[in-house]
């Protein structure tokens, strides 16, 4: 939405022509600019990538809101920190961090959220149904280069639907320099008052480099700013990088059951040594109300060092409901307090219901509804059973509209894929569209249930034509357990930072196969962590103490082998290589675990 504001003469007085100077900088940390017309600087070479193979178009933009997270493809170091993902703004901006920049566009650095972002002409500019706007990613096949591209943007016009002005334009990251490249390829002016920032900023708002305010991009402008070869610029900064997992994924775990061990994963990312600090765990209910909590001190962590800290009070879950496992750093000092805190949904399930239903969601349709343009595309879960064997009986969507009267499908998926990612469909079913229900949960019941003895599974939604959309769900926590499939392709769903999709499923118990919920459930739900980097802790029931343990990767061959001695077990997990292994425990349970290396 646009928000209205006055102009005022000071600002228009105070509009500066900083493009025609060649050079900036440097700002605290030590970086520069120098365009095209600068003697040391870059050659303006545009890149053309809307036509190329394996270039992505950007959908979803639309007027003042941003898309993503997308892989950059290789560690781009940015400041004194590495970031992967980004998040791409219709107004011009791309983000490290999910946030949305609008009108007004102000001077660069500053600590108003959002920070961590490139302004590369961020502006009011519009995507709308009704103009040629467009927007392009594409990565090299050196995986060194990545390019974003605005095409034929206008600005935001009250008088214009499709509004007004022309601008093309370009963002190029090269990790064989750590540079940034903007490149202005058209621009045509609308208004006569222009607020438009250009610039780089880090991710505490403290520090950035700002190359023009108030100013028209000259076409065949190229604009590099130069990370600097030595920097004095000490930041002493700890974060939070994940809770129990290495995404702080969502969990489904069983009321009075076996204890939910307690771990986060905390790094130096600063460029100082760092003495040992405090991490503060707890799990909250939905009123806030602490269960449990831990104060642990930390080790002495090196620039870049990673920690994962296990915490000695475990939650011990007597009541269903949808809590939050939350993790702060408390370093005194912190350079950057938005990456001090990560939080996990951790939902809790009565098992011992003849019926029981997973969900992320609270049920309530309070977000945007999810729908692709042109009706083809579709988005899912991923759930991991509190226990196994189980069988999966229902699955269900929220649909929120269906204008155009289609129908959908339900899909179930085994997470089987790369990188635990949709792999071989398990069921599929078709909805007809005379059944379809609005603003309305849609349960399909399966034919024949799915029996799961181990992993997890992607429930999916696929849209059989356009104007159908899904409710999706904004109240805290989210899961971070979405994915998106558009065009053939899966991935992360781009609003996984603030949405959970209304897509469930329902699991019953096998009765008949001879095993306690509880030693399925010990051993499974507190199977921790995976992905793994060195080491697994194994939380038995007592009646799998002695029993052999055996591992073997993805093709067979046995690597490793032990006993559990303990209710509490740790298996070193040696020289394994990065990849997909199978756990098993005696004759009786099999898992699947994913070892990675940093």
């Amino acid at each position: 939405m646009k928000k209205i504001y006055m102009i005022l003469c000071l600002f228009v007085l105070g509009t500066v022509n900083l493009i025609a100077q060649t050079t900036g900088g440097p700002d605290a940390y030590g970086y520069v600019w120098r365009n095209n017309l600068d003697a040391q600087g870059p050659t303006y070479n545009w890149i053309v990538i809307d036509t190329m193979a394996s270039a992505q178009q950007i959908n979803g933009l639309a007027d003042d809101n941003n898309t993503g997270s997308f892989a950059i493809g290789f560690p781009f170091h940015y400041y004194w920190y590495d970031v992967t993902q980004f998040w791409v703004g219709s107004n011009g901006y791309l983000g490290f961090t999910n946030g949305q920049l609008s009108a007004l566009f102000t001077a660069i650095p500053g600590t108003a959220n959002p920070q961590n972002f490139l302004a590369a002409f961020a502006s009011d500019l519009l995507f709308d149904p009704s103009n040629s706007a467009k927007a392009w990613r594409w990565t090299n096949a050196a995986n060194d280069t990545l390019v974003v591209t605005w095409k034929d943007v206008p600005f935001y016009d009250a008088a214009i639907l499709a509004g007004s002005g022309l601008n093309t334009f370009q963002v190029i990251l090269s990790a064989v320099d750590s540079s940034i490249t903007y490149q202005y390829f058209a621009q045509s002016a609308s208004t006569p008052t222009i607020n438009a920032s250009i610039g780089i900023e880090n991710n505490s708002g403290l520090v950035g480099l700002q190359h023009s305010l108030n100013t028209y991009p000259t076409p065949g402008l190229a604009v590099k700013f130069y990370y600097p070869a030595i920097t004095a610029f000490a930041v002493s900064d700890a974060s939070t990088i994940s809770n129990s997992n290495s995404e702080t994924a969502g969990v489904h775990i069983s009321k009075s059951g076996q204890a939910f061990p307690l771990s986060v994963t905390i790094k130096n990312t600063g460029n100082q040594p760092l003495n040992p600090f405090n991490v503060f765990g707890r799990v909250v209910n939905a009123s806030n109300v602490i269960q449990v909590q831990n104060t642990v001190p930390s080790n002495s962590l090196a620039a870049g060092q990673s920690q994962t800290i296990n915490m000695t009070n475990s939650f011990n879950p007597i009541n269903a409901g949808i809590f939050r496992f939350i993790n702060d750093t408390q370093l005194g000092g912190d350079a950057t307090p938005s990456n001090n805190q990560k939080v996990q949904e951790v939902v809790v399930v009565d098992t011992t219901a003849a019926s029981i239903l997973l969900s992320f969601d609270n049920g309530l349709a309070n977000g945007v509804a999810h729908s692709w343009s042109g009706g083809i595309g579709g988005v899912g879960v991923h759930y991991t059973p509190p226990f196994y064997p189980c069988q999966i009986t229902d699955v269900l969507a929220y649909i929120s509209t269906n204008v155009s009267g289609v129908g959908y499908s339900m899909v179930v998926k085994d997470d089987s894929g790369p990188n635990n990612q949709p792999g071989a469909v398990l069921d599929s079913i078709g909805i007809l569209p005379g059944s379809v229900v609005t603003s309305s949960w849609n349960t399909t019941t399966l034919a024949v249930p799915l029996t799961i003895n181990s992993g997890g599974v992607y429930v999916m939604w696929l849209m059989d034509g356009p104007d159908i959309s899904l409710g999706t769900n904004t109240t805290t926590p989210r899961s971070n357990q979405n994915v998106e499939y558009v065009n053939g392709v899966t991935g992360a769903y781009r609003g996984n930072e603030t949405t959970d999709l209304m897509i469930n499923m329902r699991i019953k118990k096998i009765s008949s196969v001879g095993i306690t919920e509880n030693s399925i459930g010990d051993y499974f739900a507190n199977f921790y962590p995976n992905p793994v980097t060195t080491e697994i802790n194994i939380k038995a029931d007592v009646s799998l103490i002695g029993s052999v343990y055996t591992i073997y990767d993805n093709k067979g061959k046995l690597v490793l082998t032990g006993k559990i001695n303990s209710e509490n077990t740790l298996i070193e997990l040696g020289n394994l290589s990065g990849g997909i292994y199978l756990l098993n425990v005696g004759d009786k349970t099999t898992r699947t675990f994913k070892v990675v290396k940093e």
